[in-house]
């Protein structure tokens, strides 16, 4: 049988095998994180550094284009395509999450793979953290008045979405990764739309289909739950940690993620003393990561708790101005929506 102390202490956990679990491997394959791109390498190799620190500063590269030369004809000479050396500032997060041994030892002792089970228990929690830094830096975001379509007076209308694809000119085309909104948003447009307040419907219900065992019989099912889409377009984040009335549009790869594997990413803690001799039994996980919005810079002020080597909280993060948009508006990988809730 198998202990925590056993699983944590005996095995060669690394940082990045947390990312071999189903919730983190889902979220890294959503389209909206990408540790291939450029813009990711540059932070990774940013990253790799002994020492945990706040801020790094990455070199964001980008070019003039140019039309092509005509033959050898002088006067139709292009000019040279000049590299354009800019900065960005890239915040760092470094965070741990601690639980009583108690809360997952009896499943523990019951299963076959005790490694698979730490990670999946450890991978769902950070895939959690991950998807609500999303979250809350793109509803931040809202107050960047070039990526920023609306002043939350006018419902949401098929217009306001076409006006914020405009923005990104011919790269508007594009194929969007996902919506993201709070279920408040959501259902006001829901509702709006079945009293008819909105004309033409914008989020549609879908319902598809899930695996089941049912005795002892895999089944394919109607699902009963539905998801969301945004305007027959792309599927519909619904996550509390956007602000009300926000909708951000996001692409592929518009966030680039890495993780630095650290010293011990997994703990294991006992102490006889805790609990007036009681005693206390806890097993821990920890990261230092990035996780940052591809063409964009962050400007926290330090001497503010935007310097902490930790990261920033959700309720930073959400309240806006610390990211600054340092490439053409039309390759921004995020805009948005704010729209009016309620009557």
């Amino acid at each position: 049988m198998a202990t925590i102390q056993d699983v944590i202490q005996n095995n060669n956990w690394k940082s990045v095998s947390f990312e071999k679990s189903t919730d983190v491997n889902r979220l890294i394959n959503s389209g909206i994180v990408t540790q291939a791109s450029e813009g990711a390498k540059n932070f990774i190799n940013a990253l790799d550094y002994d020492n945990v620190q706040s801020t790094l500063t990455v070199g964001v590269v980008d070019s003039v284009w140019a039309e092509q030369n005509l033959g050898d004809a002088s006067d139709t000479e292009a000019s040279a395509i000049e590299p354009l050396f800019d900065e960005a500032t890239v915040k760092t997060f470094y965070g741990n999450q601690w639980w009583a041994v108690r809360t997952i030892q009896k499943d523990l002792l019951n299963t076959t793979k005790p490694n698979k089970l730490i990670l999946e228990k450890v991978g769902a929690y950070w895939a959690t953290q991950w998807n609500r830094i999303i979250s809350a830096t793109i509803s931040g975001m809202s107050d960047i008045a070039d990526i920023t379509i609306g002043d939350g007076t006018a419902d949401l209308s098929k217009t306001m979405i076409t006006s914020a694809r405009k923005l990104k000119k011919d790269m508007g085309v594009g194929k969007l990764a996902n919506a993201y909104m709070s279920s408040t948003t959501l259902f006001d447009v829901i509702e709006k739309q079945d009293a008819g307040t909105i004309a033409s419907e914008i989020i549609t219900e879908k319902y598809g289909q899930v695996t089941v065992v049912k005795d002892g019989i895999t089944q394919v099912v109607q699902s009963d739950t539905p998801t969301y889409v945004l305007n027959k377009v792309t599927p519909i984040v619904v996550d509390d940690t956007m602000s009300d009335g926000v909708i951000s549009l996001v692409e592929e790869g518009a966030f680039a993620f890495t993780q630095k594997n650290i010293k011990d990413p997994l703990m294991y803690e006992k102490s006889a003393k805790a609990g007036n001799g009681a005693g206390k039994e806890e097993f821990g996980t920890k990261s230092l990561y990035i996780i940052h919005p591809i063409g964009f810079s962050f400007k926290g002020v330090l001497g503010t708790n935007y310097a902490s080597k930790s990261g920033l909280t959700l309720a930073e993060l959400q309240g806006g101005g610390l990211y600054e948009l340092k490439v053409d508006v039309k390759l921004s990988p995020i805009t948005n929506l704010k729209v009016k809730i309620g009557a």
